[in-house]
């Protein structure tokens, strides 16, 4: 089905489009999202974003126009839960109750959907209860990216959680390696933030968000350069004149390490039999020698870019950045 769709994810530093064939990304396209068009995951200029996309596919020559969108978990809701065997008629009835302690708004406002990831039985063999990975996010929502899709040429056909794709990403590594990890920690080093996603197997278990990511390494270089916190972005990613090395920088990435090697460690506790040993690391600061240095020194688990779990892309230097949207089109 890969063959079928263009992933996109639009992020608040950069915007990322691929086309898939065979699961190997043939045609990627990245774009620095422009100022106050993406907020808390959030898009606040429809038709500007519109164009972009638009510009994007022609300029790269992206025929495929079924698209399928990378939403961050800032907009929406993912969870797991357990809930007694019943209909899916009946499931999709109770499913906006399983959301009670997170959602006040009036429940048909919001689209709800999930996936069977596991069942228990009972003495006679039937099944008892289903473990469910359930999923929510605003009717309106929903409703935007379409306008914006269309106004761009495209058509959505699926929308999914950033940990989602992360997830098919393991799915497709295990179905094609008899020997792989049983749990698998995926780390996105964004730029408002790092998320540290947890699963067992391919199944996703929970996220772990820390509030500080590239935009506050851009924000410290800024501020020891004395320079506009744009000019300092580039001045990271070139690492011109070492800057990446600055003590400043090293401080805030020794913060960043403390929260991963916490939100391991926490998760480990409450999952004791857990055999999570490797942890695979996406996202614009993976890029950042420095901080990638630090983290392999200080962790106590195999340390891997993202690039391993997708072999078959593994030439593309921008694959940390358009992970993703690889993920979003492995359905």
């Amino acid at each position: 089905m890969s063959k079928g769709y263009t992933g996109i994810q639009i992020g608040e530093s950069s915007i990322k489009m691929i086309q898939i064939v065979d699961g190997k990304a043939v045609k990627t396209a990245t774009e620095i999202t422009p100022d106050n068009l993406v907020r808390d995951g959030y898009i606040l200029s429809f038709e500007a974003l519109a164009d972009i996309l638009k510009t994007m596919a022609k300029a790269n020559q992206m025929k495929n126009r079924n698209a399928v969108v990378v939403l961050p978990l800032e907009v929406c809701y993912l969870r797991r839960t357990s809930m007694p065997y019943m209909s899916t008629d009946q499931l999709r009835l109770n499913l906006p109750y399983e959301f009670r302690d997170y959602i006040h708004a009036d429940r048909e406002e919001y689209y709800y959907d999930y996936a069977v990831v596991g069942q228990e039985m009972d003495e006679e063999g039937e099944i008892r209860s289903l473990e469910l990975l359930i999923a929510a996010v605003k009717n309106e929502l929903i409703e935007k990216y379409t306008k914006i899709l269309h106004l761009a040429g495209f058509k959505l056909k699926i929308a999914l959680p950033d940990a989602c794709a992360f997830g098919n990403i393991i799915r497709d590594y295990e179905n094609k390696n008899e020997n792989h990890p049983d749990a698998y920690c995926i780390v996105d080093l964004g730029h408002s933030g790092v998320r540290v996603h947890l699963y067992k197997g391919s199944v996703y278990e929970t996220t772990r968000v820390i509030e500080y990511g590239g935009g506050a390494v851009d924000s410290v270089i800024a501020e020891e350069l004395d320079v506009d916190v744009h000019i300092a972005s580039s001045y990271k990613m070139k690492n011109y004149n070492n800057v990446q090395e600055a003590e400043a920088c090293k401080e805030l990435y020794g913060k960043m390490i403390v929260e991963i090697f916490r939100s391991i460690n926490f998760y480990n506790y409450n999952n004791p039999n857990s055999e999570l040993k490797d942890v695979y690391f996406c996202g614009g600061l993976a890029k950042v020698t420095p901080l990638m240095e630090m983290i392999r020194s200080t962790l106590e688990v195999r340390c891997h870019s993202i690039a391993e779990l997708m072999p078959e892309n593994g030439q593309d230097e921008n694959l940390e950045l358009i992970c993703g949207a690889i993920g979003a089109t492995l359905q």
